[in-house]
């Protein structure tokens, strides 16, 4: 669903932006980012990954790992760090996710209704937090202007959860004693030694970790 909903994104390499297309930002590679848009020689590119590569010529190399919004192909390109990125503008638009399924996060519009399945290559951030993806959660779906089409979502700041289980190994931080607790999706997060089990806890998402008490 994902490659039918940016088909028509698709434009042969080398003929410029889609007819259009509008940028609203220029940026140097070491501002990009992971889940940014890039049109680079006509084609939207997601950037995945960002690691400087040493130095050319005299100036910083940096390198970006991509992967086409349309295909899904993955490539690698240096830029040297006075080179200019084009960034394509994008919409932010909020879904619940109603379940996963293997390799599929299936969503719906909470202002349509309408159902949309997108893949986890197309997930924002570490794979590793897939682990607190949980059925009725708020995320949060990119999309490519003026061509609507899904380019990537990604889990909220942070969520609730009801903690399944806590272990009894403990280790001081800040002055604080922490265990670590099972929540009840499956994912493990370190938490204070007076949270219990069926506790309500709030969990930073970006970090992976314990915030309060919900």
């Amino acid at each position: 669903m994902l490659r039918t909903a940016l088909a028509r994104l698709a434009r042969p390499l080398g003929r410029g932006p889609a007819e259009g297309a509008r940028r609203w930002l220029q940026v140097g590679p070491n501002a990009a980012r992971p889940g940014m848009v890039i049109d680079l020689r006509g084609e939207p590119q997601i950037v995945v990954e960002k690691y400087h590569g040493g130095t050319g010529r005299g100036q910083a190399v940096i390198k970006l790992g991509l992967r086409h919004a349309v295909t899904g192909a993955r490539t690698q390109e240096r830029f040297r760090g006075n080179d200019v990125l084009e960034v394509m503008q994008l919409v932010q638009r909020r879904f619940q996710l109603l379940y996963m399924d293997g390799g599929q996060a299936h969503l719906m519009d909470m202002a349509s209704f309408e159902e949309l399945a997108m893949g986890v290559d197309a997930f924002e951030g570490d794979r590793e937090r897939l682990a607190f993806a949980e059925d009725g959660m708020e995320v949060v779906v990119q999309l490519l202007e003026p061509q609507p089409g899904p380019i990537s979502w990604r889990l909220p700041p942070r969520w609730t959860y009801t903690v399944a289980a806590v272990g009894t190994a403990r280790a001081k931080e800040k002055g604080a004693t922490f265990v670590p607790a099972t929540l009840a999706g499956g994912a493990r997060v370190l938490v204070p030694d007076f949270v219990k089990p069926g506790d309500k806890i709030v969990v930073d998402l970006e970090q992976a970790a314990y915030v309060s008490r919900a």
